[in-house]
């Protein structure tokens, strides 16, 4: 344990902290963490992306200018790159806030495969300023006996872009969708920017599992969030037609376009944190509200390498989860082609993604420097904590259990015999309580500083109550040797003297006691323990089974004008099943009865249903339903009068008839 305790700590200390994502912020890739930096903190991080994808086109129609003749060519395959750079620089304004601001440069270039008489030029490209993005950053943990180990938090952006959209645009020849000039708007990312300001807002939710099991250094994330884009297209559409030794250009129309994208942001993440490496998972959609099937989702693996001295290298890998269609996000353009009329809405329908189509796959390397993973040496170092643990009336020593809740400190025991114990913690304030089975737990807050030790004796009041009482049979007389089991946190089983009589000490509380005896049948009940109290309790066993014997039950319950079982009942069918376990060849109806409230049909059937609800569960116990068989007598056969509510209990009731042994 000695050994284990400073690489726990050395954990625990590692798992404060959090280098930023993509954005800036405290996080994995794309996925934000509820964590804030803290006050004064600081990081900045720059980051490169690389993307790529595959358009491949089947049964394509080129119709040359070289050659007077259409080609159909099978299989037609084109390449995107998009490459991306992007800084950000963040900052702690408060223990709970935290500022950022990132800035992007993004270049996008498009491999147009050459085929023998398809003549158009090989490669088109893009690159230019993306623009620069305000984020601020939340994050708080607001429930009681779980700081730091939930958090809640938000973020929100504000984008800046150019006036206007950088769009890559075809400069060669017509390669059979597109003409010289025109937009290349099918591609995943055609633009540099979306070409106006934009804006989202997160909820974030973060939970450390460290803090419950300092082994397990694991922590979750979930985002969820709104972002809103707009693009503006400025641009002339061509119709053409293909003639006989050139493409005829035969109408076209200038367009002043705006498309507003709402867009639903999912994000969820898991990482796995140690004192100099992260492995993390994230996964995460972005859906546009207003288009059909309009999504990007990627699964993003990734490491990330750290030291004490605040730098970090990140790799990560991107692989695509959602489609994408490269003939269809083409501005309205080959609708143009078919219609003389194309609207408004049918082009935004058809407008590039403003962030960006889905790409196959993608890498991303980053490097940075966070000021929150420095780790000074002497955070590493521990205190020594050690005491006793006793009796608070006997002065006896205690096996007990010393925790550190809230904080990731593994849990320590007491000696048995000398009631010692002793921990290494660190430096610090340290909350701690101490548990042992029939005592009332203890607690003291303690701060120590670095390479200090120090006594914290605990002194244990008993949570202990006694329990006396006796089991008799019908006549009342003593039956000796029956097991009595109190079920409290730790169960306790006594046994009867000759006399009938059982004794016990219980943890205070409200536990259930059933008592089982040879011949008779089991009884149970619940009964309420105060500390340092004595309870008396008197049990009557009903004798074994007996042929043509009636077990009348009208403690048997059901939810009311139900035939649901409570809980409650669960208990005594249980001691029933018992019972007729033991007796192997008794066969059993189960008779079900009600009082006289309602029609004498209705009670008739709830009766049945009930009787069948006890086979059921008799059933689910194991007994054979070959054994069992059940009737409903409704109101038929009351055994006291229905003149009074006590009265109507009695009669609501379930009656075991033993047919044969």
């Amino acid at each position: 344990m000695k050994k284990i305790t400073p690489l726990i700590l050395l954990i625990s200390v590692s798992l404060l902290f959090a280098a930023p994502s993509i954005h800036g912020l405290p996080g994995l890739y794309r996925v934000n963490s509820a964590i804030p930096m803290g006050f004064n903190q600081m990081s900045f991080r720059l980051g490169l992306s690389y993307w790529t994808a595959v358009n491949e086109y089947k049964n394509f129609i080129y119709h040359s200018h070289f050659l007077p003749e259409t080609l159909l060519f099978p299989e037609v395959v084109n390449i995107e790159y998009t490459g991306q750079g992007i800084f950000s620089l963040t900052y702690g304004v408060w223990d709970y806030i935290d500022l950022a601001v990132n800035a992007a440069y993004s270049s996008t270039f498009y491999e147009r495969g050459e085929y023998e008489d398809r003549s158009t030029g090989h490669w088109e490209g893009i690159y230019g300023f993306e623009g620069i993005n305000l984020l601020l950053h939340g994050g708080y943990n607001p429930i009681p006996n779980l700081e730091d180990v939930i958090w809640f938090g938000g973020d929100f952006r504000l984008g800046f872009a150019s006036a206007d959209t950088v769009f890559l645009r075809n400069i060669d020849g017509p390669d059979g969708i597109w003409h010289s000039g025109q937009l290349l708007s099918t591609l995943r990312k055609p633009f540099t920017t979306t070409g106006n300001n934009s804006f989202a807002a997160d909820l974030l939710i973060t939970g450390d599992f460290s803090r419950w099991i300092p082994m397990a250094p694991v922590k979750a994330h979930i985002n969820v969030g709104y972002a809103k884009y707009t693009q503006n297209f400025h641009f002339t559409d061509f119709r053409v037609t293909p003639e006989f030794a050139e493409w005829s250009y035969s109408d076209s129309t200038v367009l002043d376009l705006e498309v507003a994208d709402g867009v639903l942001n999912l994000g969820f993440g898991l990482e796995i944190a140690t004192p100099h490496l992260d492995v993390f998972l994230e996964y995460t959609n972005q859906k546009l509200i207003d288009r059909e099937n309009a999504s990007v989702s990627y699964f993003t693996p990734g490491i990330r390498f750290k030291n004490n001295s605040g730098t970090f290298l990140d790799i990560s890998f991107d692989l695509s989860t959602s489609t994408y269609d490269p003939t269809y996000y083409d501005l309205g353009h080959g609708l143009y082609q078919m219609d003389s009329v194309v609207t408004e809405d049918q082009r935004a329908e058809r407008a590039p993604l403003p962030i960006g189509g889905v790409f196959d796959w993608g890498i991303s390397l980053a490097v940075g420097y966070s000021s929150d993973i420095i780790i000074d040496e002497g955070q590493t170092n521990t205190a020594t904590l050690s005491g006793t643990v006793t009796d608070s009336l006997t002065g006896e020593a205690i096996f007990a259990t010393i925790t550190f809740p809230g904080v990731p400190i593994a849990n320590v025991t007491s000696d048995a015999v000398t009631g010692f114990y002793t921990h290494h913690i660190p430096s610090g304030e340290v909350p701690v309580t101490v548990v042992a089975p029939g005592y009332t737990n203890t607690s003291a807050t303690i701060f120590l500083g670095r390479n200090q030790s120090a006594t914290l004796d605990f002194v244990l009041l008993t949570n202990l109550a006694s329990l006396t009482g006796s089991v008799r049979d019908g006549q009342g007389r003593p039956i000796t040797g029956a097991s009595v089991t109190i079920g409290s946190t730790t169960p306790v089983t006594v046994t009867t003297n000759d006399a009938g009589v059982f004794t016990a000490d219980v943890e205070a509380g409200t536990w259930p006691i059933t008592v089982q005896a040879d011949g008779f049948i089991s009884d149970n009940r619940s009964v309420t323990f105060i500390a340092n109290e004595t309870v008396n309790v008197s049990f009557n066993l009903r004798d074994a089974l007996q042929e043509g014997a009636v077990l009348s039950f009208d403690n048997i319950y059901f939810a009311s004008g139900s035939a649901t079982l409570k809980p409650e009942s669960h208990g005594i069918l249980d001691s029933v099943a018992i019972l007729i376990r033991d007796n192997p060849n008794a066969r059993i109806r189960i008779a079900g009865h009600t009082d006289s409230d309602g029609s004498e049909a209705s009670n008739k059937t709830l009766s049945e249903r009930r009787a069948q609800s006890v086979y059921q569960y008799l059933v689910s116990t194991g007994i054979s339903g070959d054994r069992l068989s059940t009737v409903g007598y409704g109101e038929s056969m009351p055994v006291v009068p229905n003149t009074s509510a006590a009265n109507k209990a009695k009669n609501r009731r379930i009656e075991f008839i033993v047919l044969s042994i």
